[in-house]
């Protein structure tokens, strides 16, 4: 709070830094200077003053209840042909992170202004807990088998199978399938835009519901 000689409210002279008016009962902890109120606010101001932790934290209960709701939704096309697993994968993820987006959207958003920093703040959320996911992962499997190749005798394959082997891999063309790694680029850029337009909806919700 600034220090006031005078209350911006009744105008009645402030003998000390109350944090109310002694006379009109004015919260002097409410007021800010002309200065303050034009000062532009840094980008991490902006994402700090404009998302609640709370609710991000909370998106991602929604996010595994319509992870688990979109399985099975996904699941029941998938067996009948229609998709792919990696189709599935895609489909199920963006259909969760685009619900937990609308309830950012609606629950984070007070205005306009407020959609971009917690849609920021929402990616990075997400795709922190996927990078740490797939570090624990990374981490705990090569853990399993560098235990495993101190433990078990790995030696060079026996000259009897050098021949076939040459052979074998002499005669052998690898192929890339393109559209698994096609569908993999599309899921990482579905993954902002399905959270985008999910906290625009809520914010949508909001403001006209």
């Amino acid at each position: 709070m600034t220090n006031l000689r005078h209350c911006p409210n009744c105008g009645s002279e402030l003998d000390s830094d109350n944090e109310f008016c002694s006379e009109c009962g004015y919260d002097l902890r409410n007021n800010v200077s002309f200065e303050q109120k034009n000062t532009p606010l840094g980008f991490f101001d902006n994402l700090t003053q404009k998302t609640s932790f709370p609710i991000i934290v909370f998106s991602f209960i929604i996010f595994g209840i319509f992870l688990f709701v979109g399985s099975i939704i996904w699941a029941s096309v998938m067996a009948n042909g229609s998709i792919d697993f990696l189709t599935y994968l895609l489909l199920t993820i963006a259909f969760s992170v685009f619900f937990a987006g609308v309830f950012v959207g609606y629950f984070g958003c007070k205005d306009q202004s407020y959609v971009l920093p917690n849609f920021l703040v929402h990616m990075a959320s997400i795709y922190s807990v996927v990078l740490c996911i797939i570090g624990f992962i990374f981490t705990f499997l090569m853990g399993i088998i560098g235990m495993l190749s101190s433990v078990l005798p790995f030696g060079d394959s026996s000259s009897s199978y050098t021949g076939a082997s040459q052979s074998t891999a002499s005669s052998y063309t690898p192929s890339i399938d393109l559209s698994g790694y096609l569908k993999i680029f599309i899921l990482i850029l579905l993954i902002p835009v399905a959270s985008y337009l999910g906290i625009y909806l809520g914010y949508f919700l909001k403001k006209n519901i």
